[in-house]
């Protein structure tokens, strides 16, 4: 018997490809038998292949979405299941609200509902409310399966930082993380370099120099050079202290700040076995990363380095001065290309050079050179455990008979309060102290080599190199516009 449906559209959707059971074929080729046996005229068909229904809104997906906006009209749209088309009850709610303002219906081959009448949509809801908490149990299973892998110490796929390889796990199934012997000696060395305040342009270009080929991305033109922040990357990533990048709870596409695995305590879980730096060590290094992103602390990519590059200063609006080229690229300079400055200021290169590191010797040459040195810090470890602990008996207390509650909710703020200034003492920058290290800044620069070896001794001991605009056209003294402003801290 004919349906009064007469012009029909098929939807099909897999998340996996390989999920043969399910296949798209299977199930266009499903809605095409069902249509057929009811005299029913397929006038579109759509496919979302390797799409969630969990992480993707019908709406966002492309095969869905053209469906709804082609022009061609029809009564409904069939479906294999009601979770084809969405696992989430406002998803589905929504989709048929779509379909309904088009004059449409849903009908779906295996489940026994026809969304043309209020009984079906009625029974179509409540079979989307089972398919959501079906998601939600897959959801947590794979969570939770993921969380056992790492907590045992193997991985749970992804590509391993810079300078690790993943390896057959010598104590049972999986796959753990090694060094990669050709080239952790490589990181190691720019773990040292960074700590002797090497900038992230100056190790890219020390990598290359060293024949050291970064890791290809397809479709990279110029996978065979590095990049800043490529670098960075590499000297970020917890596993330089034996650490594993676990962020449990964040949602699909949603940013947030990535963690590390953590044990009952909350304190970071460290493999010793693949760790090239202590987890205090990482702090100080991640203290000096987030230091170089002040402005003007970092050459850009490709660039070629200058010596005043975060030094020289504006005289009309205080913004940084960058590297510029005049009369046909004869003439190099230092101009001023901030936007909304009255009267950007520009200086030839050389001449501003010369006479900020003749002053600079002038002045401070005989003084001696003074370093920054971490000072050795209580480890909030041990206080972070006795507080978990306090707060693990406080939870206890209050599930007791008779318990005074208010009283133990007091308690369990304030050590909540505690545990959060303990966290914030374990990832807060380790304080330093000057020291001097018996060489004076002439014996320094004379010895030293480089321009961006040279333009950190310079940056140790100057704030800045003010130039004011030339008072008349053409040339004028360098050295009656450039003032260095000196840094108190380090002299």
């Amino acid at each position: 018997m004919t349906s009064p449906l007469g012009r029909v559209g098929l939807y099909a959707r897999l998340s996996v490809t390989t999920e043969e059971s399910i296949s798209i074929e299977r199930q266009l080729d499903a809605g095409r038998k069902y249509a057929a046996a009811r005299g029913w005229t397929v006038v579109a068909e759509a496919v979302d292949d390797g799409v969630s229904a969990t992480k993707n809104r019908p709406e966002d997906r492309p095969g869905w979405r053209s469906l709804l906006d082609t022009s061609e009209s029809y009564d409904a749209v069939i479906v294999w299941k009601v979770d084809r088309l969405a696992r989430r009850v406002l998803d589905f709610l929504h989709a048929d609200e779509t379909l309904r303002a088009r004059g449409a219906g849903l009908v779906a081959v295996e489940d026994p509902i026809d969304l043309t009448t209020p009984s079906g949509r009625a029974f179509a809801t409540m079979l989307a409310v089972f398919g959501e908490m079906e998601a939600a149990a897959i959801s947590a299973r794979v969570k939770a399966a993921r969380r056992a892998i790492i907590s045992t110490g193997r991985r749970a796929g992804g590509r391993p930082p810079f300078g690790f390889i993943n390896v057959p796990n010598p104590d049972g199934p999986g796959m753990v993380l090694a060094h990669d012997q050709d080239r952790i000696g490589y990181v190691r060395e720019m773990v040292v370099r960074a700590f002797a305040r090497e900038s992230l342009y100056g190790l890219a270009r020390w990598l290359e120099t060293s024949g050291v080929e970064p890791r290809s991305r397809s479709g990279r033109r110029d996978s065979a050079r590095w990049h800043e922040a490529s670098v960075e990357a590499i000297l970020r990533a917890p596993a330089l202290a034996g650490m594993t990048t676990y962020t449990p709870g964040r949602k699909p596409g949603e940013k947030s700040r990535a963690d590390v695995l953590r044990d009952v305590d909350g304190l970071p879980v460290v493999d010793e076995s693949t760790a090239i730096i202590t987890p205090a060590e990482r702090r100080e290094l991640l203290a000096i990363l987030d230091a170089a992103k002040l402005p003007g602390t970092r050459q850009r990519a490709g660039a070629e380095p200058a010596l005043l590059y975060g030094l020289a200063r504006c005289g009309s609006c205080g913004g940084l001065m960058y590297r510029a080229t005049a009369a046909q690229g004869a003439a190099r300079q230092y101009r001023c290309q901030q936007r909304g400055c009255p009267a950007p200021v520009s200086v030839n290169r050389g001449h501003l050079e010369a006479y900020v590191v003749s002053e600079f010797l002038a002045t401070i040459g005989r003084l001696q050179v003074v370093e920054l040195e971490p000072v050795e810090a209580e480890d909030p470890a041990p206080a972070l455990v006795d507080i978990e602990h306090a707060i693990s008996e406080t939870l206890a207390s209050m599930a007791e008979d008779g318990a005074d509650v208010a009283a133990l909710t007091d308690r369990l703020a304030t050590l909540k309060s505690a545990r959060s200034k303990a966290r914030e003492a374990e990832t807060a920058a380790p304080e330093v102290r000057t020291r001097r290290t018996g060489e004076t800044f002439a014996e320094a620069w004379s010895k030293t080599e480089g321009v961006e070896a040279r333009r950190g001794l310079l940056l140790s001991a100057l704030e800045a190199v003010d130039v004011a605009p030339s008072p008349v056209r053409g040339r004028y003294p360098v050295g009656k516009r450039a003032s260095l402003r000196w840094s108190t801290e380090n002299l």
